[in-house]
């Protein structure tokens, strides 16, 4: 994730939650890959490469930024369970001190556990995360269909015969 001074920052950054850290996921190389999406409708063997390595950079990224969702995902989960933990073992448990035995029921447990703000913010975060997740792994379908497009109309280029690169060139000598 190294930032080039001469662009502008593109970044998508979540804030810390209790043991999970924030997250900053840089996104200058995936916003320069989507950009360039179109250019594959004119690919040729000049431009493929450069093409090709803009996109592997994105996707790249786009994996490891996975890689970090997830594992604070799992954070996010463990801190989920560890508050309604709290909740069930500690306020649950002193008001149902004094009632009798069928006011244990699921129903009230989950009311406790909505009212918490702990348990909310930790499953509203365990959501958050998710999302991210699934947004992610879309771009890099996008990207894996780009690269495949690109390839296989490179292959027809090239089994085609029509791959000189003097078929690209707009100067030079001209055939009549």
């Amino acid at each position: 994730m190294s930032d080039n001074s001469n662009e502008s920052d593109h970044a998508l950054v979540i804030p810390a939650f209790g043991k999970v850290p924030a997250l900053r996921l840089g996104m200058n190389k995936i916003k320069e890959a989507e950009s360039r999406y179109t250019e594959v409708q004119l690919v040729n063997p000049s431009t493929y490469v450069e093409l090709e390595h803009v996109f592997n950079e994105s996707y790249r990224d786009l994996k490891q930024y996975v890689s970090s969702v997830g594992y604070n995902l799992g954070l996010a989960k463990k801190a989920a369970e560890e508050a309604k933990a709290d909740v069930i073992l500690g306020s649950y448990q002193e008001y149902l001190k004094d009632k009798p035995k069928y006011h244990n029921n699921t129903d009230l447990r989950e009311a406790f556990l909505a009212k918490d703000p702990a348990y909310s913010e930790a499953l509203e975060k365990v959501e958050q995360l998710k999302a991210l997740e699934s947004h992610l792994e879309g771009k890099i379908k996008v990207v894996e269909n780009v690269c495949r497009f690109m390839r296989k109309k490179m292959d027809l280029i090239l089994r085609s015969g029509l791959s000189d690169s003097a078929l690209y060139s707009t100067q030079g000598k001209k055939y009549e």
